[in-house]
């Protein structure tokens, strides 16, 4: 009591106290009318909502950068401070050492390109060197890495990805999506303990942001191969067993087609706390790489995007994954893949009616009116990035001119009766909610020009698709998402109204309290705090 507390981020309604008995909220109203409590927590005017659920996030991929070297800092502004950061980060270390870069964003620098396999060489003669794109799409190679792979001039490019090469054929050092993962799936990894208790660190850091609930975006990675599969499902596997209770709920999103999942005995599964129901796909690839498929060519000449696998074959994973039961995610980012995977969606449908099958597209950045009514019919979800605005603001400009402000919809999504859920899509999107809620607010504006001004939407919008429609596409939504009696106790406690507040309160919002299933997961109301008496 004493503070503004909210059952429902939407409705956005106070009432003056609640209670919670075991894991479940147990009763909420009026001060005058509150039953007998065994403990009184005095919020002293702070804020009490439902917790957050980030829907799209790759947790695993944000734990194996901290084991790489950071590229991303603010002082960080060319090439030659890249390749500084990575000539000081391997200090140290033994001469055959990988030095591998992470965060990199060429946005960022005053060449506005990526470095060159030549550059690379000059400072890194003999190591092996990798600059990992902050999206995970593309890496950059230097000679002896490409060497140490295996990889040279007369490497073809494969399906779903390009080797990136100079006017004269040579390999230029970068590599997009398929090629890309070629890279990814041969380069050496960390111990599984090391990788676990990195892991672990993240977690807890997300229960701090106010999140309650996360959805591992791809276990397999961008690869999609069995072994890195076998390899991540073993690491999160090993933090389970090494933790008595985690600090937010999790779901996961296997990086197989159908037929690879029954080959493991992998079923859909819900679980309150670790759940495997969904099967990940890739349509195409990412704006900032013109990989994503678009139907009109980029504004910069580059050409329509690519998929990442035959458009058939596709289709037919799709309804396979749809006709064994699982709920489906597929990237989608160019309006080419998304009417791909709607038009699969129908067809799975068709074969294999499902009035619940809570399918999903990922990041969906230029959908068609039409599309969006298909999407409505089947009850799909846009699961989507708004920290995508402001991290990228230059590069969708780049790559989309003028027709950039009617992409990366938000309030037409909802208009469109679409189940509109942000997400952060980490390390590609900020890991903090509140930077996701600021930027859907003011669409991008501490970075550039609003994107698509008219497509803002205030806080309590936003906040209420975190936790409600996190909740929704993780089929958790009947005891979850909002605190009203007998629904669960995961609900945070913030330092402000966020709902009241400018998107630049909103981004600086410290999250005093986390709570999971009436269990307190993260505290810094004080050292005394009586929830741990």
């Amino acid at each position: 009591m004493n503070g503004t507390i909210y059952q429902s981020w939407g409705e956005g309604i106070p009432v003056e106290a609640l209670v919670i008995k075991g894991d479940r909220v147990a009763w909420s109203g009026e001060r005058s009318a509150m039953p007998s409590v065994d403990r009184i927590v005095d919020l002293k005017g702070a804020v009490l909502g439902p917790g957050l659920t980030d829907a799209h996030a790759h947790y695993l991929h944000v734990a194996n950068s901290r084991l790489e070297i950071a590229v991303d800092q603010a002082d960080v502004k060319s090439i030659n401070d890249v390749l500084e950061r990575l000539r000081r980060g391997i200090k140290g270390r033994s001469s055959g050492e990988w030095a591998v870069a992470a965060g990199f964003d060429e946005n960022r620098l005053q060449e506005l390109r990526y470095p060159s396999r030549k550059e690379i060489d000059a400072v890194f003669p003999d190591r092996p060197v990798l600059i990992r794109r902050f999206c995970g799409h593309v890496t950059i190679a230097n000679s002896a890495a490409l060497a140490a792979l295996g990889i040279d001039d007369s490497v073809s490019d494969p399906v779903g990805g390009v080797f990136g090469r100079d006017p004269s054929g040579r390999l230029d050092g970068s590599a997009r999506e398929a090629a890309s993962g070629m890279i990814m799936r041969v380069m050496p990894r960390a111990a599984i303990g090391t990788r676990v208790s990195v892991l672990g660190d993240v977690l807890r850091d997300v229960s701090g942001m106010g999140i309650v609930a996360g959805v591992e975006a791809a276990v397999g990675g961008g690869g999609g191969d069995s072994d890195r599969f076998d390899d991540e499902l073993a690491v999160w596997n090993a933090l389970r067993q090494n933790n008595e209770k985690l600090p937010i709920r999790l779901g996961f999103m296997c990086r197989l087609d159908a037929k690879d999942a029954k080959r493991r005995k992998l079923e859909p599964r819900r679980d309150p706390s670790f759940q495997t129901a969904t099967l990940k796909f890739f349509a195409d690839g990412i704006m900032g790489a013109r990989t994503a498929a678009v139907s009109h060519q980029y504004a910069d000449g580059t050409g329509y995007g690519l998929f990442m696998r035959d458009e058939a074959e596709l289709s037919k994973a799709l309804i396979d994954a749809h006709c064994a039961g699982w709920q489906i995610a597929v990237h989608a980012v160019g309006d080419r893949a998304i009417s791909l995977v709607v038009d699969a969606y129908i067809e799975g449908q068709r074969i294999a009616p499902r009035p619940d099958a809570r399918h999903r597209i990922e990041h969906a950045s230029c959908s068609s009116a039409q599309d969006y009514m298909n999407m409505r019919k089947l009850g799909v979800s846009i699961v989507t990035q708004p920290s995508f605005l402001s991290r990228m603001n230059r590069s969708k400009r780049a790559a989309f001119g003028d027709r950039v402000h009617g992409y990366y919809q938000a309030r037409t999504i909802i208009e469109a009766g679409v189940r509109y859920v942000p997400s952060s899509d980490a390390p590609t999107g900020s890991l903090s909610p509140w930077d996701g809620v600021a930027d859907a607010m003011d669409r991008g504006a501490t970075t550039g020009e609003p994107i698509g001004p008219n497509e803002a939407l205030p806080a309590r919008t936003v906040l209420a698709g975190y936790a409600e429609g996190g909740a929704f596409v993780m089929g958790q939504e009947t005891w979850r998402g909002r605190l009203l009696p007998g629904m669960a106790a995961d609900m945070i406690v913030l330092d402000r109204d966020v709902t009241t507040s400018t998107p630049k309160d909103v981004r600086e919002t410290k999250v005093l309290l986390t709570m999971v299933d009436g269990h307190v997961v993260h505290d810094r109301m004080s050292s005394t705090s009586p929830w741990n008496e």
